[in-house]
């Protein structure tokens, strides 16, 4: 009876060996190559950080950050391990005893027309994932076995863990662990406790099939078996699960601050692709560090959108945008930029690519060109009407205030402070074209230049950048800047990739010049057309200067203007309103009407930010 026993299962064992042998030799065959996992790299987001090391914009094919092994937590690695492959150091790619579980479980499932249960190894599952794909067969399975073994053969360990960990989709759009931490908690992977290691793991079964608004509790069921799995693999003593699974789940929300930035983040990628022609935003993982100031955007951003409301209460129609700049005037770096009122509905960028008529922010650059050649702030010029003859033929151009009256002879400084032409179209005549053409190329206003008198009054063409940037040169006292977005840049491994020198350059104005023009700056908010700031100064400890600008028939309103703190930054502020497609605004829409608000409203963010308290404070 033994001796019977022992032959059949001596010739069921044989059975069994040769019917595998049959299998492998047979499904082996034409198997993928797989040879290229042993340096496999795969597609990687770049992420865009702002000053303060915030992440405000991520690029990428899949949301994917590389982790190497040795830089992600013993305590994510277990949780793992016990909740997919607890015997991931024993077996050799296959879990025999979970194998033969999950064949007996699916035969009954089969009379049910369920979907099968898994009995995968995180090697099967890297073989699924890299190899032979998703199709529900036994044949299938069968080719993930022995990938799975030859992988085993092929991979050590480690390798097979590192490619698990930085592949595997865990929802949210989320693939590998790095991403997932960031994804779910808002934190490096390094930084996740326990409970939260716990949470990742226990979204790997079905990360697709949770509604994180609805199924909590549900979640919360699964984290806390894979809590006590770790309890049972002896991970975690029991006062310590006892804690660990009472610890409610505080999810971060997705965050906001990325839109506010959108079109800061566009004019970076821009760049990028422009001068980094071999790098890929979508699959190198680059770590790009920009001059973004959260901070400052956040209140950029918002004063633009209630500067365009208060043009336009109803947006219906968003024809109506501009755009706003903050620039660090001793260094050229941009610290926020906004082009629209949503870039959702447009993503036209207003403070960048809008080549616009400057109207009267260009005059700054006629009166410096006559302090240089000698005319000092206290200069007279006529307001008296101006006649020019244009030559045969062409007639007259007559330059008219915008308020239609003459004043006889005032100073420069009067001039600039009240906007007027006719003086300013006059000092052009008298020091020439040329010398202003040179300022404006000089400045990087403009890259060429008509030489009429009407450019005097901003009749050419530029950007909100470039007038940011110019004004930024007058108020670091003449010094040459090229706007900076970017601090570094460095690859997935944190190699640096791209550093930029420092902004600031040669002298191009002198001291004198570019201090006279700050105190000209200065007197349009005391005397002129920027006069609605004055009680700025007054009340509080800073220095505020600008110009107001607005172009012919008030197609285009502007004010450019400088804040100088008590904490002793001194920041240029650009904005620009107008409609996407040039027309008329109307005939109140001046830069003091409409442009001039915005920076107020920013300035004053700036004296709650920075808790900048009033002069009649005795405690300031």
């Amino acid at each position: 009876m033994f001796r019977r026993f022992l032959l059949t299962v001596t010739f069921s064992l044989a059975f069994i060996l040769s019917a595998g042998f049959f299998l492998f030799f047979y499904y082996g065959r034409g198997l993928p190559d797989y040879q290229f996992l042993k340096n496999y790299r795969p597609p990687l987001a770049t992420r865009f950080y702002a000053n303060n090391y915030e992440v405000f914009k991520e690029w990428g094919v899949q949301k994917r950050f590389l982790k190497p092994l040795d830089q992600i937590p013993e305590k994510l690695i277990q949780a793992v391990l016990s909740a997919e492959d607890k015997n991931f150091y024993s077996h050799y790619g296959i879990d025999l005893a979970g194998l033969l579980r999950s064949l007996m479980i699916n035969c009954v499932k089969k009379e049910k027309k369920s979907r099968p249960l898994g009995a995968s190894t995180l090697t099967q599952q890297i073989a699924k994932n890299f190899l032979v794909g998703n199709e529900l067969s036994l044949r299938r399975k069968i080719k993930e076995a022995i990938l799975a073994i030859r992988l085993e053969r092929t991979l050590s360990k480690q390798r097979i863990l590192e490619l698990y960990l930085n592949q595997v989709y865990f929802g949210r759009r989320c693939y590998g662990v790095a991403a997932a931490a960031y994804g779910y908690f808002g934190k490096d992977v390094e930084s996740l406790t326990w409970a939260e290691c716990a949470f990742l793991a226990a979204l790997l079964k079905a990360p697709t099939s949770y509604n994180l608004d609805h199924d909590l509790q549900r979640i919360k069921e699964r984290r806390n078996w894979v809590l006590h799995r770790l309890y049972e693999d002896g991970k975690l003593s029991h006062s310590e699960l006892i804690i660990l699974q009472k610890e409610p789940i505080c999810l971060k929300e997705p965050q906001s601050f990325g839109g506010e930035a959108d079109y800061f983040a566009d004019d970076v990628q821009r760049y990028l692709k422009h001068h980094f022609k071999t790098l890929n935003l979508a699959t190198d993982g680059l770590k790009v560090f920009t001059t973004l100031d959260p901070d400052l955007q956040r209140l950029a951003h918002a004063a633009l959108q209630r500067g365009l409301k208060a043009y336009n209460p109803s947006l219906a129609i968003p024809e109506v945008s501009g755009g706003i700049i903050v620039m660090d005037a001793p260094t050229g770096r941009v610290l926020a930029l906004s082009g629209g009122f949503d870039y959702r509905i447009s993503q036209f960028n207003c403070a960048t690519q809008a080549w616009r008529q400057s109207g009267s922010v260009f005059k700054t650059f006629v009166y410096l060109a006559a302090l240089e050649q000698g005319y000092t702030p206290y200069t007279l010029i006529s307001d008296n009407p101006l006649k020019i003859h244009l030559g045969a033929g062409l007639g007259f151009y007559q330059p008219k205030n915008i308020n239609r009256k003459h004043h006889g002879w005032c100073s420069l400084r009067i001039g600039m402070e009240k906007s007027r032409n006719v003086m300013t179209v006059r000092l052009a005549q008298e020091i020439g074209m040329e010398p202003i053409q040179e300022m404006a190329q000089r400045l990087g206003v403009m890259d060429s230049f008509s030489p009429h008198l009407a450019m005097a009054l901003g009749a050419g063409e530029t950007t909100l950048l470039r007038l940011t940037t110019a004004y930024s040169m007058i108020v670091n006292g003449g010094k040459k800047l090229v706007p900076l977005f970017l601090h570094k840049i460095e690859d997935s491994e944190g190699n640096i990739l791209y550093e930029p020198a420092d902004s600031q350059g040669e002298q191009i104005l002198k001291p004198e010049t570019a201090e006279a023009m700050i105190d000209m700056l200065k007197g349009v908010v005391q005397h002129g057309t920027g006069q609605r700031l004055q009680f700025l100064t007054k009340k509080y400890p800073i220095i505020v200067g600008g110009k107001t600008g607005t172009t012919n028939r008030c197609f285009d309103a502007w004010f450019v203007g400088f804040i100088k703190t008590p904490q002793g930054q001194t920041w240029v502020v650009g904005i620009f309103i107008g409609y996407l497609k040039p027309k008329p605004m109307g005939d109140h829409a001046t830069g003091t009407q409409l442009a001039l608000p915005v920076f107020e409203d920013f300035v004053q963010g700036i004296i709650g930010l920075k808790a900048i308290k009033p002069l009649a404070d005795k405690r300031f």
